[in-house]
This record gives C-alpha cells, sequence and structure tokens, in this order.
C-alpha cells in the first residue's frame, strides 16, 4: 500500500513536473516565436521600405534630365511647329521606352498636355488639362514634385514626376514635363505569405499599395464626410467609397479585425514623403501555430525517446570516457615524440638559434650556432647574451632593443656584431619571439640569427660603386651639358646661315623676276617695233612690186608672214617671261591665260578652275604662277597625260592652288637629281612666300602638286 502511495505521488509530481515544464517551454517557445516574428516583420518593413524608396527615387534625375531637353523647350516656344513637335514627341518616345515607364508628357503653363509617349492610344494625354494635380501646381512654381495617385484618364496607380521647364528669360518657367510610372511593379515585390498583410497608406489612412487587392482604396480609419469630400476634391483615388477596412489599432504593435483576428503590427514611415506609412500585419494565430503544432506532434515520441536517451546516455558516457582516456595517452605520447623532433630540429638546423631567459641568459644555443662561434655548449649556457656582443652592439642592445622587446613580445632584423671565440666580429642581423607562461608573462625567448657579413661587405661595396656611380654620372652631366651648349651654338649658326641663304634665294628670285620683266620689255618693245618697222616696209615692198615684178612681191609677201610669226613668237616669250596680265589684272586672268596657251601650243587639255581670290602680294603671284609654270612643263615633258586641271582656291585665310594630271604617273623616291631640282625650286619658291608644297604620284595613277599658302602670312625672308 505504501509502495503504491509513493508510486502515485511520484507519478503526480512526475506528471506535474511535465505538466508545468512542458506549459513553461511552450511559453518560453511562443515568447520566442513572438520575438521572432517581430524580428522579421521589421526586417521585411525596412526590406520594403528600401526597395519603395529606391524604386520612387530612380526617376528623379531621368525627369530632370527630361527637362533640359532642348526639343521640349522649342516646342513650348513654338507649339504651331509641326517639325519641333515632331522632335518633342520622339524625345518623350525615347525616355518612356528606356526608362520603361507608363507614359511620358508635357504641359503648357496652363496645364494643357500638347506632346505625349501615349499620343497615339485609345486614352491618350494629348488635349487633356491637368492644372489641378499637386504635381503641375509645385513644378509650375519651379519645384520638382513626386505624387502617388490613380490616373484620372488611365484608371491605373502610378508615381508621377514632374519638373518645371526653364524659360529663357531668368526665373521664368515655360512649362512641366512629366514622367508616370506604374505601380503595379512595386506590388510585385510585396508577395508574402498567406498570413501576412502588406500595406502602404497615406497621410489619412488610404491604402495606396497592397498585397491584398481587396483592401485597395480602404481607409484603415472610419473617415468622416469632410474627410471624405476632401479626399474625392483632390481626385487623388478616384471617387470613392473608401470603405473602412474593419481593422481596429490598439497600441503600437497590435491590432484586430472586425473577426476578431490578433494581428501583430510594425509600422515605419516613408522617407520624403510626408505622412505614407509602410505597414506589415502578421496574424497571432498563425504564429501560435507555427508553435503549437510541431510541438503537439512531437510531444510524445519526445517523452519516450528521453527516457530511452537517459539509458543508454550512461552507457556512452562510460563508453566515451574510456576512449578519451586513450585519446590522452596517445596525445601524451604524440608530445613526446614532436618535443624530440623539435629538439632534433631546433640543433640540426643550418641556423643560429639561441634562447634566453627573463634575465638576459643564455638557457640553450643550437650546434650551429656554436659551430660559427667557435664556442661549446657548457661554454655559453648561464652567461648573458651580450657577453658575446662588440661594445657598440651591446650598448645598443641594453638601452634600446631589450626594453623594446621586453614590452612589445618581438623584434625583428636587429642588426648587431656578435664576437667569435678568436676575436673576429660578425655582422648579424637578429630576430626573436617571447614565450609567455598562463599569466602572460615572458619566462623565455627563441631568437635567430642571419650572418650578413658577406652581405654587409657587399653593400659597403655597392656603397662605394654607387658614389663613383655619381661622380661619374655628374661628369657625364657636365660634359653633356657643355655638348649641348656647343650644338645649340652650332645650331645657331646653322640657322643664321640657313636665314642668309633664304635670304639670298629670295633676292636671286627676285632679281631673276625683274630681269624677266626687263628682257621681256625689251622683247616687247625694242625688238616687236623693229619687226613691226619692218613688217611695215615689206607690205610696201609687196605693193610697189606688185605690177613691176610679181616674183619679188611674192617674196615680199612671204617675208610678210615670217615677219608676223616672228611677231607672235615674241610677244608670246615676252609674256612667257613676265605676262602683263599678272601685273595689270593679277593671278587669276595670267593663269586663265597661260593654261590656254599652254593647250594651244601643246594640244594637252588643260581646264582652269578658280574662286573669287582676294587681291594678293606681287611676290605671293609670282610665286602662285611660276609654280602653274613649272608644274605644267613637267607634265608636257614628262607625264604623257592628256589632261591638266588647275584649280586656284580661297578659303580660310589660305590660297590653295592645285594641279592635277592624268599621266603615268611616278615614285616621288625615284626622281633623279635633275627632276628633282624642279620640285626642290617649286618648294623653295612655296617656302619663300610661307607656304608649302606637296608632291603625291604613284606609278599610273597620275601626279597631284598641291600648294597652300597663308593669305596673311608673311611673304619671303
Amino acid at each position: 500500500m505504501k509502495l503504491r502511495l509513493i508510486l502515485l505521488v511520484l507519478s503526480l509530481l512526475a506528471f506535474l513536473s511535465a505538466s508545468t515544464g512542458g506549459y513553461l517551454y511552450y511559453s518560453s517557445i511562443k515568447e520566442s516565436a513572438l520575438k521572432e516574428a517581430e524580428r522579421q516583420a521589421v526586417a521585411r518593413v525596412q526590406i520594403i521600405k528600401k526597395n519603395l524608396s529606391s524604386y520612387l527615387s530612380e526617376n528623379r534625375k531621368p525627369v530632370r534630365a527630361l527637362a533640359g531637353m532642348k526639343e521640349l523647350g522649342q516646342v513650348l516656344r513654338k507649339p504651331e511647329n509641326l517639325r519641333a513637335m515632331v522632335n518633342a514627341n520622339a524625345v518623350l518616345d525615347h525616355f518612356n521606352k528606356t526608362l520603361d515607364t507608363e507614359v511620358c508628357y508635357l504641359m503648357t503653363r496652363e496645364g494643357d498636355t500638347i506632346a505625349s509617349s501615349n499620343r497615339n492610344a485609345p486614352d491618350s494625354f494629348v488635349g487633356k488639362n491637368f492644372d489641378f494635380r499637386p504635381y503641375f501646381q509645385q513644378a509650375i512654381r519651379g519645384r520638382p514634385a513626386t505624387y502617388l495617385a490613380l490616373g484620372t484618364t488611365s484608371g491605373r496607380r502610378g508615381a508621377y514626376y514632374s519638373h518645371p521647364i526653364a524659360g529663357q528669360a531668368p526665373d521664368t518657367v515655360d512649362g512641366v514635363v512629366v514622367i508616370k510610372a506604374s505601380i503595379e511593379l512595386v506590388e510585385k515585390e510585396l508577395v508574402a505569405a498567406p498570413d501576412e498583410v502588406v500595406l502602404v497608406t497615406d497621410p489619412q489612412g488610404i491604402v495606396f499599395i497592397s498585397n491584398r487587392k481587396n483592401w485597395l482604396y480602404h481607409s484603415l480609419n472610419e473617415l468622416s464626410e469632410d474627410q471624405k469630400s476632401n479626399i474625392e476634391d483632390s481626385i487623388q483615388f478616384g471617387h470613392g467609397p473608401w470603405m473602412w477596412t474593419g481593422l481596429t489599432i490598439k497600441g503600437e504593435k497590435s491590432a484586430v479585425d472586425s473577426s476578431g483576428n490578433e494581428y501583430l503590427l510594425h509600422r515605419l514611415a516613408l522617407d520624403n514623403y510626408s505622412g505614407w506609412s509602410i505597414i506589415h500585419l502578421r496574424s497571432l494565430k498563425a504564429i501560435s501555430k507555427t508553435v503549437s503544432d510541431p510541438l503537439f506532434r512531437i510531444a510524445g515520441p519526445l517523452i519516450l525517446t528521453l527516457c530511452v536517451l537517459i539509458g543508454l546516455s550512461v552507457f556512452f558516457l562510460y563508453r566515451k570516457a574510456s576512449v578519451e582516456i586513450r585519446m590522452r595517452q596517445s596525445a601524451e605520447k604524440a608530445l613526446r615524440e614532436s618535443e624530440t623532433r623539435y629538439r632534433r630540429l631546433y640543433h640540426h638546423t643550418p641556423a643560429m638559434l639561441h634562447s634566453i631567459d627573463i634575465n638576459g641568459r643564455i638557457v640553450s644555443v643550437s650546434d650551429y650556432w656554436s659551430d660559427v662561434m667557435g664556442y661549446r655548449r657548457e661554454d655559453v649556457i648561464g652567461r648573458r647574451l651580450t657577453d658575446f656582443f662588440s661594445e657598440e652592439s651591446r650598448r645598443y642592445a641594453e638601452e634600446e632593443v631589450f626594453p623594446e622587446f621586453f614590452n612589445a613580445g618581438f623584434i625583428k632584423d636587429v642588426p648587431y656584431q656578435f664576437v667569435k671565440k678568436d676575436g673576429q666580429t660578425i655582422d648579424v642581423l637578429l630576430s626573436a619571439i617571447a614565450d609567455r607562461d598562463e599569466q602572460g608573462r615572458i619566462i623565455r625567448t627563441l631568437a635567430v640569427s642571419i650572418d650578413v657579413t658577406e652581405r654587409k661587405r657587399a653593400e659597403e661595396a655597392l656603397k662605394l660603386a654607387k658614389e663613383e656611380l655619381s661622380r661619374y654620372s655628374k661628369d657625364l652631366e657636365r660634359q653633356v651639358q657643355n655638348r649641348t651648349r656647343e650644338i645649340h651654338s652650332n645650331l645657331s649658326a646653322l640657322k643664321k646661315a640657313q636665314d642668309q641663304l633664304r635670304r639670298l634665294s629670295a633676292g636671286i628670285m627676285a632679281s631673276q623676276e625683274k630681269e624677266r620683266s626687263a628682257i621681256a620689255r625689251e622683247l616687247h618693245d625694242e625688238l616687236g617695233q623693229v619687226l613691226t618697222a619692218l613688217r611695215m616696209d615689206s607690205v610696201w615692198l609687196q605693193e610697189r612690186l606688185k605690177k613691176s615684178d610679181p616674183e619679188a612681191s611674192q617674196r615680199a609677201s612671204t617675208m610678210c608672214q615670217l615677219i608676223d610669226k616672228n611677231i607672235e613668237d615674241v610677244r608670246g616669250m615676252a609674256f612667257r617671261l613676265r605676262p602683263g596680265v599678272l601685273d595689270d589684272l593679277g593671278l587669276v586672268d595670267a593663269l586663265d591665260w597661260y593654261t590656254t596657251d599652254f593647250e594651244r601650243r601643246t594640244e594637252i587639255t588643260c581646264v582652269f578652275e578658280s574662286d573669287p581670290v582676294p587681291p594678293l602680294s606681287e611676290t605671293m603671284a609670282t610665286a602662285a604662277y611660276r609654280i602653274t609654270q613649272e608644274a605644267i612643263t613637267n607634265v608636257a615633258r614628262h607625264a604623257s597625260a592628256s589632261r591638266v586641271e588647275v584649280a586656284l582656291k580661297a578659303c580660310n585665310s589660305a590660297l590653295t592652288l592645285a594641279i592635277v594630271d592624268d599621266g603615268r604617273g611616278f615614285n616621288p623616291r625615284d626622281l633623279s637629281d635633275s627632276e628633282g631640282l624642279g620640285v626642290a625650286g617649286m618648294r623653295e619658291r612655296a617656302s619663300l612666300v610661307g607656304g608649302t608644297l606637296e608632291v603625291y604620284s604613284e606609278p599610273g595613277k597620275g601626279c597631284k602638286v598641291l600648294f597652300e599658302v597663308p593669305i596673311d602670312g608673311k611673304v619671303g625672308i
């Protein structure tokens, strides 16, 4: 009986303990679930806010850029200009397509839409007036605006981005451009679990965006008739009726609907949109269900499992203890082997290794250290490390290095000088690290020293070589400077000689022209007059002998013809030497006569074209004429051409003369000395008047001579 009572009491206590523990466990889990749900809600709203803010701001820069397009300003100033209207619509179409927005449109100062990307759609905005919209009223006053509303024409929700278009006068606005982006793209980001509701509301609580379509345009609060009238007047959300959702908000984090369902509420203000909020609702029933269902489903099997696990735990704990003992024994054996390998590695490493204690006394050295220094290990153990330093290194270590090392716990590449047993010194770079106990106190150090004696000697040699190289470089630099001055002096003298030669050439050519002019005048005035007198006498003689001596009269007639030809040849020779038309009428008429005479003499077609040419200096006109003479003379002699074109043009304060033939062409590099003298002479004439001359030719493709000279440039030297 007592045993049964004891078992009953124990069972009851076990039941009460299990029930109490289960309730406390359930309450703890439920509280944790609520906190986790709240954390998820906060994170969810933060993400929605970030995405929504990003979406609502992404078209602000494009609408500013669109407002700056000159095509929109032009059509606002001249709306009757069909071409301007076509250009403005093209710009709106381009922005709408590129941004993937719903529509882009342009309004006048009065709010009339005159251009739109949806102009060809049934619900076109063209001709509509939107001066009642807040986004237009703000923009026409010179401030960009963003407005969330239901479209009065399309009946679709959107985000409206407006921007003023500046007028030609300061602080004036000619019109407003608007980009409308669809809100439906935002709602695709609001896909939530079935027990979640996401809302975006205006300052009066009207639901504008939601993952629950039946909540759109409903109010979170019961609205008065005055409030409904104000909302209807704004036409922001259509014409109502803006029914109450039935949701009652209790405090900051809870709400209950008309059916009694409770929700965990989290609200976050939308940046840059005063009064607008993002609201997240999570069903408390759903949260509790996520805790209770799994808990009740696994409670029975869990209790049975716990009983089995307790029995198995004792068995496995024994097994685990046995395994840990064996593992510890194996670890200790491995540690001993590791220490043996470390000692072997320490002593046989080809590097100078040593350890010192906190007092700076040597506790160990490697075999390589002993070999290099010439000491036995027992001779150095217990001695101070500085006993093996040079005097300078000892002072440096005790005053600077040791205090820094015992403070920081490590040093790297400190230069020391060790003194070997035989008295020789070696240069080393010493690096060390401190070994600390469990309290962090330094108990010993491990150091490695690298012999850099040879490297230091090499560095000293390199330093001396660098100094010697520096001295040599300075000497060489002075020599170069002196030679440079000599070259500059020679170049200056050469330039002076070239200038003198150029002036001499210019003088020679001027003298040649004067001599040619004089010869031309002599031929024309003296020889021409003599030939003319001879012709008159021959005609007189022909007439006197016509009856008395017909044969003599015929000879006199032949003499007249020969004299006529000589007169013509003399005139031509005088003209070619120095055409009078060049001095009297200018370069154009002189070239026209010369090309015509060339075609007559050679039977090679010669075409001359000329633009109006401003008055030219005598030197420049003579140069152009002589270059033409030389060029077409070369065509007659060497080109075997059938056509020559001479073009004289004046453009951009420069005179251009081009002589082109269709002859056999040549490679300019293959010109002989005699042939090259003609080209050199033309280049010299061009240079003397401040111009350039280039020859372009290929075998079988004719030749082009191009002379260019600034009309207002300096002429001659």
